[in-house]
């Protein structure tokens, strides 16, 4: 059982560690020194832009790919606009939004309310042969149609976008330079959470097993809180720890936000916690393991209930 565990623990970490997922600059349907097949969108003042028609007015026309909900692309937005300002004789940022949940109202909106003057619009079907597979993504497009640059995430740190803005006009030969790439780690987040719900299904598996109870009691919902509690402790506890958590819970998102709401809802929570140190330490007495493993587990809920479960304790009727 333990050379399983290990097996298995031991895949998910090398998974975790090696599906880091990053956007290609060739899923994009175009690279760095190749020609920008031309377009036009329409803008939030009631125009339209068509790429051919800006390159003929502009040495440098960056095509920034955002959405109204992405908080990278509004991080980067303030140092466009002062860049903007600076180069508008020379140069122009074309922003548009990928997103068709977004409407023309929204983004207009979305201007004005951010202070921005470059142009702004949707992309509607223009860009379809741009396959974005993450927001924010810049392409900087020179004089002749053809991509300088790619940028796959926002320009986070302060000054990268002036930085290669400035590279591009003291560049005499225009050479095209390696896209950047920005990693997503939403792979791993999600393999993080697979992760824990593995470890505290086998922690409580083992846990019931070892106190004489049917392993699959640890897969009823909420009720294995309570079956928690009752091999440790009093098992009307982890009810009133359950209904403290979720009334919590519920007092915000279906309260009116107001004071009242927010100071009930902070009380149930903190007996939640109060409620659930308790619980972790009895549990871990139960089972002849120190305040320490209760401890890790009220910390860190599914990592402590593996432990706890899968090492070699011995389970005792009384915790008091």
């Amino acid at each position: 059982m333990k050379k399983v565990i290990c097996a298995f623990l031991a895949i998910l970490m090398l998974a975790a560690l090696g599906c880091t997922a990053f956007a290609d600059s060739g899923d994009l349907g175009v690279e760095p020194g190749q020609t920008m097949q031309d377009f036009t969108v329409s803008l939030t003042d009631g125009s339209t832009a068509t790429l051919s028609e800006l390159l003929k007015e502009n040495e440098l026309v960056v095509l920034n790919i955002f959405t109204s909900w992405c908080n990278p692309c509004e991080r980067e937005f303030p140092e466009m606009e002062k860049v903007y300002e600076a180069n508008s004789d020379r140069m122009v940022i074309l922003s548009v939004s990928g997103d068709t949940d977004d409407t023309m109202e929204i983004i207009a909106d979305y201007k004005a309310g951010h202070g921005l003057t470059f142009p702004m619009g949707l992309a509607g079907d223009a860009l379809d042969f741009a396959r974005v597979t993450q927001y924010p993504t810049t392409v900087f497009i020179d004089h002749e149609g053809k991509v300088y640059f790619i940028k796959v995430g926002a320009f986070v740190t302060e000054g990268a976008f002036e930085e290669k803005v400035s590279t591009f006009f003291s560049d005499s030969d225009k050479k095209p330079l390696p896209s950047e790439i920005a990693h997503s780690y939403f792979p791993q987040l999600l393999l993080a959470i697979l992760g824990s719900w593995v470890l505290l299904l086998i922690g409580r598996w083992c846990l019931f097993r070892k106190a004489g109870k049917p392993g699959w009691h640890s897969l009823i919902p909420f009720l294995n809180n309570y079956q928690e509690y009752a091999l440790g402790w009093k098992g009307w506890l982890g009810i009133l720890a359950i209904f403290c958590q979720f009334g919590s819970g519920a007092l915000i998102l279906l309260g009116s936000h107001a004071n009242w709401t927010v100071l009930c809802s902070g009380a149930l929570f903190l007996a939640y916690l109060v409620l659930r140190l308790v619980e972790s330490v009895k549990l871990t007495k139960a089972f002849g393991k120190g305040a320490g493993i209760g401890i890790l587990m009220f910390l860190f809920l599914s990592v402590g209930r593996f432990v706890l479960g899968v090492s070699k304790v011995k389970y005792r009727e009384q915790a008091a």
